[in-house]
């Protein structure tokens, strides 16, 4: 393709995008005069003033676990890398509560079409009714915190490759269908008991997001590895890995502890009340954390001669929480430890087993967001009472089996599409020289079409050069 065509290519696409935001601005303000005033009741009286008050607590935990996101996805990034890899970060909330308001939530809590999809509650039209103990904007709130906790998964998998314009797309197809739709399938009778939310009615059990918003984080996540590669010096030409050094060390420790701690109200809000089985649940999680740090550190001393250390005690910390996520209800204390050991060394091995096959993990969060929340997931069925499973533990195990493999197929699907369409449409991957030099966000590659393609014009001259460089000096020594 000529220069000329790329840059026709390049401004038609930014003017498809100037009407399309026009229009949408437009159509916004031209509602909200139409429909002033139009608030949303929120009738306190009728809910238990301290169990709202507990949800919008956890909530803001969920909140304030972005912050621990960004510190750790910020420190462990390249320095040149770190500005955009915090603007993602920024961009999860901002697609999340946007998307979330005007269809997510509709989609995911609405009244069911055939237990598949929600049909109503669209921008919080509607949702006056009180369907849990709190009340529902307080609901939509802790909702909305869940959904941006599993956009901002993909963003730490494929940091320092991709374009700021390209995730955002991607995070808006995750807010807008995959999320909310696996959602319904699990959590769709939250809200509206009568709705036929086919995974829940089957009795599949993930208490606060194991697989809705864990292992479908990771699994889009992994997508996205797979299709767009790994970072440029990874990985040697004989296959060896290589160490890129993080920004700071310190700075992901902080985001560890703030999202041990948003942890707290992630699995303990999700009882939606303030009742004495909120205690257990934040203890659990607790134990699990623990479990999954000594885990992961004592596999790695002891059978993989010390190799990531560092990397192996954070990771299995997070896994260990990820792994009771889906069952810290009906869990014992003793059992969490047990959960938590095992996703400590689940963590160990598949990080390894991740390098050995060449997928760049920059955050490793498909072996503590995938690996353990499946083994989260499954173990429910081997560690919780008998009494907790209405056809028993053998059957339950097949159910979880089941929404895992539901889980994994739907999220992995979807996402081909949407990563294959904004590869045709936009593009995935920076320029090498962005990626080696990092991202400008006041008009570099990844924000404007036309100097993104002038930046693969240019790189693709340079090769050429160099190309016609080395055939002319191999044609001067040949002569010699």
């Amino acid at each position: 393709m000529s220069m000329n065509s790329y840059e026709l290519k390049a401004r038609k696409v930014k003017g498809i995008a100037s009407v399309v935001f026009v229009g949408i601005l437009t159509l916004v303000c031209f509602i909200a005069v139409l429909v002033p005033g139009n608030q949303i009741e929120n009738p306190f009286d009728s809910t238990n003033p301290l169990d709202e008050m507990w949800v919008l607590f956890a909530a803001a935990l969920v909140f304030f676990m972005q912050a621990g996101f960004l510190a750790y996805e910020v420190g462990l990034a390249r320095p040149v890398h770190a500005t955009v890899v915090a603007m993602k970060n920024v961009v999860d909330w901002t697609i999340a509560s946007l998307g979330f308001f005007f269809i997510g939530f509709g989609l995911m809590f609405g009244s069911s079409a055939s237990g598949f999809i929600g049909t109503d509650l669209f921008a919080l039209n509607g949702a006056n009714d009180v369907g849990t103990s709190v009340t529902t904007l307080t609901f939509f709130l802790f909702q909305v915190a869940f959904a941006g906790t599993a956009i901002t998964l993909v963003s730490g998998s494929l940091v320092e490759r991709t374009s700021l314009l390209a995730y955002t797309l991607l995070s808006i197809v995750i807010a807008l269908v995959i999320y909310p739709v696996f959602g319904h399938w699990v959590w769709g009778n939250f809200l509206n008991p009568d709705n036929g939310a086919w995974l829940a009615e089957i009795g599949f059990h993930d208490f606060a997001g194991g697989s809705v918003v864990h292992l479908l984080g990771a699994t889009i996540a992994f997508v996205g590895m797979k299709i767009i590669g790994p970072r440029i010096g990874r990985f040697g030409p004989d296959g060896e890995v290589n160490e890129l050094a993080p920004s700071n060390v310190g700075l992901t420790m902080l985001g560890v502890l703030i999202l041990w701690f948003g942890w707290w109200g992630f699995n303990g809000g999700s009882h939606l009340a303030f009742n004495g089985d909120v205690t257990a649940t934040i203890v659990n999680t607790n134990l699990s954390g623990v479990a999954g740090l000594v885990g992961a550190g004592m596999w790695a001393y002891l059978m993989q001669e010390r190799y990531a250390m560092n990397t192996k005690l954070v990771g299995g910390a997070i896994g260990g929480l990820i792994a009771i996520t889906s069952s810290a209800d009906i869990m014992s204390p003793f059992a969490s430890i047990a959960v938590g050991l095992v996703a400590g060394v689940i963590y160990s091995l598949s990080h390894d087993f991740l390098l050995s096959i060449k997928i760049d993990d920059a955050l490793g969060v498909v072996p503590a967001h995938g690996f353990c929340s499946i083994w989260g997931l499954l173990s429910l069925a081997l560690f919780a009472t008998d009494d907790q499973f209405e056809h028993g533990r053998f059957v339950q195990l097949g159910i979880q089996a089941l929404g895992v493999a539901v889980c994994i197929a739907w999220a992995a699907g979807v996402s081909w599409i949407a990563y294959m369409a904004i590869q045709r449409w936009v593009g995935l991957r920076v320029a090498p020289t962005a990626e080696l030099g990092g991202i400008d966000l006041e008009g570099g590659e990844g924000k404007d079409p036309l100097r993104r393609l002038q930046a693969r014009i240019d790189e693709r001259k340079a090769l050429a050069a160099a190309a016609s460089n080395k055939d002319r000096i191999d044609d001067e020594v040949t002569a010699s």
